[in-house]
This record gives structure tokens, C-alpha cells and sequence, in this order.
């Protein structure tokens, strides 16, 4: 019996302790007090939101702080939106968040979570005063998915440690220099967009990545990825600052596109061999010559170029399966590709002009109502073709001879 008057209070503490380190529904911290219970866990068995209306100490500018030291992992979602006071947020031994959203913090500068690695989902939004990420360590080292917009990061040290990630956007944040990851797979869908780097222009690198989904690229300064093999998806590059792309380790890819990169002058996939979709170059204002595809055989889609190209080479290709698109207001030869569409190595519509006013994609209408043949120009095997008219009669024998001579 005396064992007894021991045991029933530590099971009724303990059972205390637990009840407060649990809840089916979300934790609201609006006080010190609430912030208090949660501190009192290690693992808390449920999601915790930080109110709108926090009730805590206000600093000399207003300002607020929240800090919570013990909890470790929490089961559920950390939410903290719209505490448009709070500048401070710490939780200095947490590992581990099954999701983790901050939204409209427009004062919050200082994040520090020493401890994480883990998270589910990443979402950071309307972020201005955040300049730095405090996660120390090697940082967020596992995510399934990561959205970070309208902040006012500079890098994204803390997350660049990633190994494994399903999706990943980062846009509108006009202070970002600099992204480098260490994934080697992106199982869903990479956005990189509208991040200015205040005009210095944002450079990316992934110097691990071999396969991804889907990818797009928009406003970089550079882009590296050394490794990549394979995209199944979509890979798009859309009014990006470079001068050369090289890849040189791809192989296939879904859609290939490159639109509107107006510093762009080279392009070099030398392992490329299939596209299981669109193939579309248009509008890059300086690339004149189009010549690093030696490889590439089969498109599965359409291939539609448009620009003030004057060289196309794509000496291997045996097959293009939708529509077959060439226009340029360059002086061009279609002679080569002319033969492709005879020989049904082009198996849709086929267009190819040169000279062309104004240049457009698949399914438009060329201004001009010749082939497109020009009288310079390379064509695919980088061999010059004269492609003189049929001549019938003594006039135009002699007129088709002074064109010889000329």
C-alpha cells in the first residue's frame, strides 16, 4: 500500500505530461504559457501553430520573440503566419517537422533551428526581412517538397545540403545570389524563376543531379548540371541570362526547350540522343549556329526552331515523329532537311524557310513562298547545296549557266 501512494501520483504526472505532449487536433501557442507546455516536450504528438495575435514581450521596437529550447520532434505541422510582430523565431533542439510553413512574417529576420534536418514540407512565403537561414550543421538534409518565395534570402545556405527532394520552387526573391544543391534525383518537379539577385543575376548549381521529372528555368545568370542523365519530363529554359549551356552527360529527355535566352550563343548536348517530345529552340536572340546535338536521333514529338539562326547540324537524326518546323530570318539551306521529309524521316507537317520576315513556331505561316533555300548556309552534314530550279530551253539553260558562273 505504501508502493501505491508513490506509483498513482508519477502515473497520474506521467499521464499528465503525456496528455500535454499530445493532441489530435493543432496546438495554439498565443502566450508564454502555451509556448511553456510545449517546451515541457520532447516529442509532441500532433501540429503547432504560433497565433496571428501573439501574446508574448514586446522589445524596445515593438518587436516580439518566441523561444522554445526542449521539443525535438513534432509529428505534425509547425504553421506560423501572419504574427506580423514576431522577428525572432527560435526552437534550439528540434530535428524534426512533418511540415513547416511561414507566411507573411513581414518583420521576422532572424530564424534559427540549430538542430533540424528533417521536413516533410518546406513552405516560406512573403519573407521580406529574412536575409539568412540558421539550421546549422549540415542543415536540412531530406525534404519532400520546398517552396521559398518572396523572401529576402541572399543564399540558401541551411537546405543546400539536400539529398533527397520531390519538388522544389524557388521564386520572387530578389535578393538571391546563389543556389547550389547536392540532390542527385528530383522526383517531381524542379522551378527556379524570378530570382534577380538585384541584377547581378542568380547562378545555379546541381552538381549531383543525374535524373529529375520536370525542370524549368527562368532569369539565371548560369546553370550547371555536370551530371544530369536523364529528364523524363520537361526540360525548359526561359529567358535566362547565358551565354552557353552544356550538359554533357544527357542522354534523354522529355520535352527539350530553350525560348527567349537572348545571351545565348551555344548549346552542347554531345550525349543526346532521344526526345520523347518537343523540341523547340525560339527566339534567342544571338545563336546563329545550331550544332551540339551530334548525337541525337530520334524526336518523338515535334521539332520546332525559330529564330535568326543561319547553321542547323543534326548529321544523326533518323526520326521525327510530329512536326517538323524550321524558320529563320537568316539566310538558310533547307536542302538536307528537304531530303529528310522525302525520305519520311519526318513523319508530320513539315516547314523549313529561310529569309524569313517574321519567324514563328509550329502551326504558323511562313510570310515567304519560296522553300527557304538560301544561297548560304550549311546544311546538316555541313556540306553547301546550290538548289537550282529545273531549266527547260535555250533562255533559261544560258540563265541557269551565269548562275553557275556566279
Amino acid at each position: 500500500m505504501a508502493i501505491m501512494q508513490y506509483i498513482l501520483p508519477a502515473l497520474a504526472l506521467a499521464s499528465t505530461t503525456l496528455a500535454q505532449c499530445s493532441n489530435q487536433g493543432t496546438l495554439t501557442i498565443a502566450s508564454s504559457a502555451d509556448a511553456s507546455q510545449l517546451a515541457s516536450c520532447t516529442t509532441y504528438s500532433g501540429s503547432v501553430a504560433i497565433e496571428t495575435g501573439l501574446a508574448v514581450d514586446k522589445d524596445a521596437n515593438g518587436h516580439q520573440q518566441l523561444e522554445i529550447t526542449t521539443v525535438k520532434k513534432i509529428t505534425g505541422n509547425l504553421t506560423v503566419t501572419s504574427a506580423h510582430l514576431l522577428s525572432s523565431l527560435t526552437f534550439g533542439s528540434l530535428q524534426s517537422i512533418s511540415g513547416f510553413e511561414l507566411g507573411d512574417l513581414t518583420v521576422l529576420s532572424e530564424l534559427s533551428m540549430p538542430a533540424l534536418t528533417e521536413v516533410n514540407q518546406l513552405n516560406f512565403t512573403a519573407l521580406p526581412a529574412l536575409q539568412n537561414l540558421d539550421f546549422g550543421g549540415t542543415g536540412i538534409t531530406k525534404a519532400s517538397s520546398v517552396l521559398i518565395t518572396n523572401t529576402g534570402l541572399s543564399s540558401l545556405m541551411g537546405i543546400n545540403n539536400l539529398r533527397q527532394v520531390d519538388t522544389f520552387n524557388i521564386n520572387n526573391n530578389q535578393a538571391l545570389q546563389n543556389i547550389s544543391l547536392q540532390v542527385s534525383s528530383i522526383t517531381n518537379s524542379l522551378d527556379i524563376e524570378a530570382n534577380d539577385g538585384f541584377q547581378t543575376g542568380l547562378t545555379t548549381s546541381f552538381p549531383m543531379l543525374e535524373t529529375a521529372t520536370n525542370m524549368t528555368f527562368r532569369n539565371c545568370s548560369s546553370i550547371s548540371l555536370p551530371a544530369l542523365a536523364n529528364v523524363t519530363e520537361d526540360l525548359g529554359f526561359y529567358g535566362n541570362a547565358f551565354e552557353t549551356f552544356y550538359a554533357p552527360n544527357l542522354t534523354t529527355a522529355g520535352g527539350l526547350i530553350f525560348v527567349d535566352n537572348e545571351a545565348l550563343t551555344n548549346i552542347s548536348l554531345p550525349k543526346l540522343t532521344s526526345i520523347n517530345a518537343t523540341y523547340q529552340i525560339a527566339n534567342n536572340t544571338l545563336l546563329t549556329r545550331i550544332d551540339g546535338f551530334t548525337k541525337l536521333s530520334i524526336i518523338k514529338g515535334a521539332l520546332d526552331f525559330s529564330g535568326n539562326f543561319t547553321d542547323v547540324e543534326l548529321p544523326a537524326l533518323t526520326q521525327v515523329q510530329g512536326a517538323f518546323n524550321m524558320q529563320t530570318s537568316g539566310k538558310f539551306d533547307c536542302s538536307a532537311f528537304d531530303k529528310y521529309s522525302s525520305n519520311h524521316v519526318i513523319k508530320g507537317k513539315y516547314t523549313c524557310r529561310g529569309s524569313e520576315t517574321k519567324p514563328g513556331g509550329v502551326g504558323s505561316n511562313p510570310s515567304s513562298t519560296s522553300s527557304g533555300s538560301a544561297a548560304s548556309g550549311t546544311s546538316s552534314a555541313g556540306q553547301f547545296q546550290a538548289n537550282l530550279p529545273v531549266v527547260i530551253g535555250g533562255t533559261s539553260v544560258i540563265a541557269a549557266l551565269m548562275q553557275l558562273m556566279l
